[in-house]
């Protein structure tokens, strides 16, 4: 068998774009089937959302992982290399390895693909078949997958898991989840199975009364968060945020996560509940996983700061939930210090929405928009996002190259500034190396 090159797998990979974005699980189910059901050969996690659910999948998996387990661990977008997607105890799957999966998944894939009841898989789909196969030949004790998009009709759907996790909903995807909150939180709680366990982050009401209601008529023990699981926090800087979690009745935990913002806390609540499932289904961990675990934890894109000259702060925020969420967090993180800013948004999200929210709450600290461009073929222009800062009286810099922007920006940041990069994760995937190479 001659194998593909590691740019050859991506080639290939990345050109089952053009089927687009196709929810339902009939393909996903075939084609597992063609492949042995490989997803059934080891236990496993299912967490959705629409923040929060990466940094949470990160947060159990790095916990397991220092119990002594061998855990994979699915998870999208990717921030700089496709292989972050598919990783086990915290290691990306090597290029060569990937390549040789794709080479074996290829022909049977393109020759599914010819029967009229399969079809073309999506990007998406060949990326989960991936992940289901690869951990499956690694013998992983436990994988965690985090929901692509939705989660009914997500191609991750296909598993029977241990414990589902639901981070906290927002409006996002509406043209493929529904206008509103009820909508998307039915399209969520679709990962809920029969008499699993199911935990639920920090919700809006309407939101909490549709997983209330899924739950009870799937019979699902239902763990929420402000209820069986409480958090606390204790105090937030630059060095993490210390918190307080307890379980139940069970004596609280105090724990300091390598985390920027108050919103990890709460995304660490819902691992800690997913954890105190995990550990009644055999898979025990002390509390001193749980401590390492927290202390040592590291997600990149995610209010991710880089000590200066210039300071930065890179956030892959790409909705009005996560906006808001980096916004505040900037605001009690950084006090009255003065803003620079490079933003590139998608075209598909609410561009002059983001840049009213961001502005909004950041006041007269943000000083300075530098607006760019994605490298991605859905970037909303500079131009777009020029002017949606520009209405808002804040003053914009249009610079259509990303790292152009980047280049400007700092070389014209005053003494104490600091430089957010934000508004997409494929802006920051393509932007963070150069910063980090700067900073070797």
């Amino acid at each position: 068998m001659l194998v593909m090159t590691y740019e050859q797998a991506l080639e290939y990979i990345h050109t089952r774009n053009k089927y687009g974005i196709k929810l339902g699980l009939d393909r996903m189910r075939a084609l597992l089937e063609i492949f042995n059901h490989p997803q059934l050969t080891y236990p496993s996690i299912h967490i959705a959302g629409t923040n929060g659910k990466g940094s949470t999948t990160a947060m159990v998996s790095v916990v397991l992982r220092e119990a002594g387990y061998k855990v994979g661990r699915f998870t999208s977008p990717h921030l700089s290399s496709y292989c972050e997607r598919l990783s086990i105890n915290g290691v990306n799957i090597k290029p060569e390895r990937l390549a040789y999966l794709v080479t074996d998944v290829q022909p049977i894939l393109d020759k599914a693909a010819m029967d009229p009841r399969i079809g073309h898989p999506t990007e998406f789909e060949v990326g989960a078949v991936l992940a289901f196969k690869y951990f499956a030949e690694e013998k992983v004790d436990l994988a965690i997958f985090e929901v692509g998009m939705g989660g009914r009709l997500d191609a991750t759907n296909v598993i029977t898991p241990l414990v589902c996790g639901i981070t906290h909903i927002a409006l996002d995807h509406q043209e493929f989840l529904g206008a509103d909150l009820v909508s998307i939180a039915k399209e969520k709680a679709g990962i809920i199975k029969a008499d699993c366990p199911v935990v639920v982050g920090v919700q809006a009401q309407e939101v909490r009364e549709v997983m209330q209601a899924t739950a009870a008529t799937l019979k699902s023990p239902l763990y929420s968060v402000g209820k069986e699981i409480r958090y606390e926090v204790i105090r937030e800087d630059l060095t993490g945020t210390e918190l307080e979690l307890r379980w139940e009745e069970e004596p609280p935990f105090l724990l300091k996560l390598n985390l920027l913002g108050e919103h990890q806390a709460a995304n660490a609540a819902v691992a800690f509940g997913l954890l105190q499932v995990i550990k009644t289904t055999g898979f025990p961990w002390k509390k001193n996983d749980l401590e390492k675990g927290f202390s040592e934890i590291y997600w990149p894109g995610r209010m991710e700061y880089l000590p200066g000259p210039p300071s930065i702060i890179m956030d892959g925020a790409h909705n009005l939930d996560g906006m808001s969420v980096l916004a505040r967090g900037l605001r009690r993180l950084f006090p009255g210090k003065e803003i620079q800013a490079v933003v590139g948004i998608l075209d598909n999200r609410p561009v002059e929405a983001i840049a009213s929210l961001l502005s909004s709450i950041l006041g007269s600290d943000l000083r300075k928009v530098y607006a760019t461009t994605v490298p991605d073929p859905k970037s909303a222009s500079c131009d777009r996002v020029a002017r949606a800062f520009r209405d808002l009286g804040v003053e914009t810099v249009e610079v259509e190259d990303a790292l152009t922007a980047l280049n400007t920006a700092e070389c014209k940041m005053k003494v104490g500034e600091l430089l957010v990069v934000t508004g997409s994760l494929y802006l920051l995937g393509y932007l963070r190396p150069y910063i980090l190479k700067r900073r070797l």
